[in-house]
C-alpha cells in the first residue's frame, strides 16, 4: 500500500511515562541479543577450552535458534496475547543463557545457544509492537524512538560487555545479560501494553 504522508506533518508530542519505561525495557532486550551474538564465542572458549575456530563455529547455534523461533514461534504462541508471548520468549532466553553460562561442555553450550536463540528470535518484533500500542496511536513516532533505542543497544552492549570482560573476565562480565533480561521481563510484567493478538504486522 502506498504511504501517503500526513497533512499534519511528522507525528510528535509527548509520550507517556509507560512508553518511555517500556522503551528502556526494549533497549535492554535488544542489548541482550547483541551482547550474546558478539561475545558468545569468547564465553564458550573460556568455559570449554575449545579452540577459537570451534568456539566461533558453535555460535551458529544462536542464529539457527533464532530462525527456528521465528518460523515456529508465531504458530505455537498465536493464542497468547502479545505480552504473554514476549514473557515466554524472555523466559526461554533466560533458561538457555543460564545453561550456557554454567556449561563446561561443548555440546551443552551448542544446545544452550540454540535455546537462547529461540528465546531471542521474536523479541524485537513483539516489543516494537508493544511500543506502538503504548504510543497513543502514533506508530511513526514510536518506531522512530525504538529505532534510535535499538541502534544504541546494538552499539553499546557489545562495547560495555567488552570493557567489563577486560576488567572482570568474560564469564563474570556476562552476568550483565541475565540482569538485562530480568529488567526487560519486569517492565513487561508491570506495564501491560493491551495490544490485541490479532493485530497484523
Amino acid at each position: 500500500v502506498e504511504h501517503v504522508p500526513s497533512e499534519d506533518g511528522p507525528q510528535g508530542g509527548k509520550l507517556s511515562a509507560h512508553f518511555w519505561i517500556s522503551l528502556f525495557g526494549f533497549f535492554c532486550s535488544i542489548a541482550t541479543e547483541f551482547a550474546i551474538s558478539f561475545w558468545a564465542a569468547a564465553l564458550v572458549l573460556d568455559r570449554t577450552g575449545a579452540s577459537p575456530a570451534i568456539s566461533t563455529l558453535i555460535v551458529v547455534a544462536f542464529g539457527s535458534g533464532m530462525a527456528l523461533g521465528r518460523w515456529f514461534g508465531p504458530a505455537v504462541l498465536k493464542q497468547f496475547e502479545i505480552d504473554s508471548q514476549i514473557k515466554v520468549y524472555m523466559s526461554t532466553q533466560f533458561i538457555g543463557f543460564a545453561l550456557l553460562w554454567f556449561s563446561h561442555n561443548l555440546f551443552i553450550s551448542f544446545f544452550s545457544l540454540l535455546i537462547t536463540g529461540i528465546g531471542v528470535s521474536s523479541q524485537f518484533t513483539l516489543t516494537s509492537l508493544r511500543l506502538i500500542g503504548l504510543s497513543d496511536k502514533r506508530p511513526d513516532l514510536s518506531m522512530g524512538k525504538s529505532s534510535l533505542a535499538a541502534g544504541l543497544a546494538i552499539g553499546l552492549s557489545p562495547f560495555i560487555l567488552g570493557l567489563l570482560g577486560d576488567h572482570l573476565g568474560i564469564s563474570r562480565a556476562y552476568i550483565m545479560v541475565p540482569v538485562l533480561i530480568v529488567i526487560s521481563f519486569v517492565v513487561i510484567q508491570f506495564i501491560p501494553s493491551h495490544v490485541e493478538p490479532e493485530v497484523e504486522l
